[in-house]
């Protein structure tokens, strides 16, 4: 749902806002899709910061709007792996934003491979195609 916080004077919404949008969503699937919460991290012995991320904004949504997101994983690498989300209202593409994360150890900040059980994981939303029809 697009909320009126959302939104700038002429009722769409300010693009900032589709970056927050999309971070309650990676930090969703991480709690519930890898089983790792933002908050336990530190246990895992790992942070994952954004390092890289592009946005395509081809429609605008509106105060009252509600929208699906989609979330994919496009790409894993050692330690670095990127989101891919789409945004729609109905079956029109609004927004598609393309995330790159990068594990690091707590302590020194430097990269460090993605965790074996967090890779496993990934594996189940990892899709090679550039559509999202087989995304979860």
């Amino acid at each position: 749902m697009i909320r009126f916080a959302h939104c700038d004077p002429a009722g769409i919404v300010f693009h900032p806002n589709f970056y927050v949008m999309f971070n309650g969503l990676v930090e969703d699937w991480f709690r519930e899709g890898l089983n790792l919460p933002w908050e336990n991290m530190s246990k895992a012995n790992v942070l994952i910061p954004v390092v890289s991320i592009k946005s395509d904004f081809m429609k605008p949504f509106h105060i009252g709007d509600q929208g699906e997101m989609r979330l994919w994983v496009s790409h894993i690498g050692n330690s670095s792996f990127t989101v891919e989300i789409e945004f729609y209202k109905g079956t029109d593409l609004h927004v598609t934003c393309s995330e790159t994360m990068v594990c690091i150890d707590p302590q020194t900040r430097r990269s460090t491979p993605i965790p074996t059980e967090l890779r496993a994981r990934m594996q189940d939303y990892h899709v090679t195609s550039s559509s999202s029809e087989n995304v979860r």
